[in-house]
């Protein structure tokens, strides 16, 4: 495979991580098929530009010819462009984690159902290591999503145990799949570069 191949493929993955898309969903809005987004982003196939346009409008992505002298300048603004996103969402997913957290404390102080403050333990637990682990912009929906069964239980005074216990395996889930795609996507150093990389690193 090619430098430049092997670039555009890592572009194509980045992007739909970013996105939070997995591969079958970037299939169901690109029209192009799950098997061959695998085979794409492992090298495995040749890249048609019809397939990388498909994809690349998908992810928010644009293909431009660009003037070689141009390109440390692009890649610059690009660098920062892709920086500002996913800080943003990291943003976006430190308030909805301390949003969960607030509606649980408050769920857990409400109910004196034996074993609640183990799930709430848990919950912290699990909180304070995905916010180490910085997962992508999809984990979003599953903490939206157990914070407004929590505050449903908050409002009708009943099933906060089965609420805390929901929000328990879906932070885990998050915590699962970020642990995950943080070991997956580690980049691979070739064998001669490793006497020049850093122990702190």
């Amino acid at each position: 495979m090619s430098y430049l191949n092997d670039q555009i493929l890592k572009s194509l993955r980045a992007a739909r991580q970013r996105k939070g898309f997995s591969q079958r969903e970037l299939s169901a809005k690109s029209g192009v098929p799950q098997s061959h987004i695998s085979k794409i982003e492992k090298g495995g196939v040749d890249l048609r530009v019809s397939s990388l346009i498909a994809l690349a409008r998908v992810l928010d992505l644009e293909l431009e010819l660009v003037p070689k002298k141009s390109l440390p300048a692009i890649k610059s603004i690009v660098r920062s462009s892709v920086s500002a996103d996913y800080e943003q969402g990291q943003k976006r997913i430190h308030k909805q984690l301390a949003a969960l957290l607030e509606v649980a404390v408050k769920a857990a102080n409400l109910d004196s159902t034996p074993g609640l403050s183990k799930e709430l333990e848990a919950i912290q637990r699990l909180s304070g290591q995905i916010e180490r682990l910085q997962p992508s912009v999809k984990a979003l929906a599953k903490m939206e999503n157990s914070t407004k069964m929590l505050q449903k239980a908050l409002r009708q005074n009943s099933g906060i145990y089965e609420a805390l216990r929901y929000s328990e395996e879906q932070l885990r889930s998050i915590k699962n799949f970020a642990v995950h795609t943080a070991i997956s996507s580690e980049p691979v150093k070739s064998a001669y570069s490793l006497d020049e990389v850093d122990d702190d690193e």
